[in-house]
């Protein structure tokens, strides 16, 4: 017999029982699906935070969770931990250790977005000393800030504010108190620059002067102000200060100058997703043995539907057999049949797997901005790659065993 007409034999078979074949197709791309996605979310994940964090080497803040100063800082989630003075800027930056430091003041929106003021000093930030700078500005310019005498309300977008706000530069707009929306502020902004995409979190920002987020919640605070930024010589606080040390000799010394000290932290963002990863790591490893346990289930149970099937079909194999058919051919054509549903199953559920990895990435970059790429994994490979090898070999014991019993 031909080979051919074998193959032609098995697809028929699949195709006469189309509720098995269903069956088994089905178990298997639910359990592959999972094992991909679950691999491919927690690599994505780990790519689009360790992508995040890499423009910032220190961050000083107030004392408190230093996960919730990362993330309020770095992703630009959670609530701030808390402010420090103005004061504390002032001397990091105449640090001698300190290359820079930029600093930052939230607690502002507009539509859902944060809204950050901050100083030019954020334009220094390189992600290696040898890159461009990480903040580029793609049209319009930067903001001048306060002057002598007033306090100028402009703003740079970040490169998703303005896709998705249509707020173009030479637009005003005004931005609300908290995180969330608020009471709307009086003074309005007028958009000066967009940035290009960073490809991170700070593409969801809006960039103003720090003089303004302190104006506008003084102003909160004592009611209507008339005036546009009158009475701002005095300084306020700063949510976080973003800190370039000039070695990693001084980025350790500054981190030891700072231990045990009772109003603020200095916390390196790298470590600190590193170490976040590792208690991730915890409840990734817990999933991974769920997953592998309904691999496992799912190949248990599409080895016993084949072997049923094979029993069901012994008459038919035996009518065969008596017409000459060799008992190899019969083996043969019931490994295919096994083989080829497991192989339609690895492979929808590999795509399946793959599409709401996509979907979650897509999301997750709406909510967050964070740029998780869907990485090719390993184990993405691997574990539908030994459920097939194993399933293969179950169906081949299931066909042997038929194929062998006809007497």
């Amino acid at each position: 017999m031909r080979l051919t007409t074998k193959i032609h034999i098995a697809f028929r078979h699949l195709r006469s029982r189309p509720f098995q074949t269903f069956s088994i197709i089905s178990i298997v791309a639910f359990s592959v699906g999972l094992a991909t996605a679950l691999f491919v979310l927690a690599e994505g994940l780990r790519f689009g935070m360790i992508r995040a964090v890499e423009p910032f080497d220190l961050i000083v803040g107030a004392k408190g969770s230093p996960y919730q100063l990362v993330l309020n800082t770095v992703f630009l989630q959670d609530a701030p931990v808390g402010n420090v003075i103005w004061e504390d800027y002032v001397d990091l930056s105449d640090d001698a250790r300190v290359d820079f430091a930029a600093p930052l003041g939230f607690g502002d929106s507009y539509r859902g977005y944060p809204v950050i003021g901050t100083t030019a000093e954020i334009l220094n930030i390189r992600v290696r000393a040898s890159d461009p700078p990480w903040l580029r500005i793609g049209e319009g310019r930067w903001f001048e800030g306060a002057n002598e005498k007033s306090i100028k309300y402009e703003a740079v977008l970040g490169s998703r504010v303005a896709a998705e706000s249509g707020l173009r530069v030479g637009d005003s707009f005004r931005t609300s108190h908290g995180i969330v929306a608020g009471d709307e502020h009086e003074n309005d902004f007028r958009v000066v620059g967009i940035a290009e995409a960073t490809r991170g979190p700070y593409d969801r920002a809006v960039f103003v002067p720090l003089e303004t987020i302190w104006a506008e919640h003084k102003n909160h605070k004592e009611g209507e102000d008339e005036g546009e930024g009158e009475d701002h010589e005095e300084t306020g606080d700063v949510t976080a200060v973003l800190i370039r040390p000039r070695s990693y000799p001084d980025a350790y010394s500054l981190a030891v100058s700072f231990q045990g000290n009772p109003d603020k932290q200095l916390v390196f963002p790298a470590q600190t997703v590193i170490r976040l990863f590792s208690l991730m790591g915890r409840g990734e490893a817990f999933l991974s043995i769920v997953v592998y346990a309904v691999g496992g289930c799912a190949l248990l149970t599409t080895l016993l539907v084949l072997y049923w099937a094979g029993a069901a079909r012994r008459g038919e194999r035996m009518l065969l057999h008596v017409l000459g058919v060799p008992r190899g051919t019969l083996v043969f054509i019931s490994w295919l049949e096994g083989t080829v549903a497991l192989l339609a199953g690895v492979l929808m559920g590999g795509l399946l797997g793959r599409l709401g990895a996509s979907a979650a990435f897509a999301a997750l970059g709406n909510a967050t901005a964070v740029d998780s790429a869907v990485p090719f994994t390993l184990q993405e490979f691997v574990a539908p790659v030994v459920l097939l090898a194993a399933g293969s070999l179950g169906s081949l014991f299931a066909a042997w065993r038929g194929g062998f019993t006809l007497d």
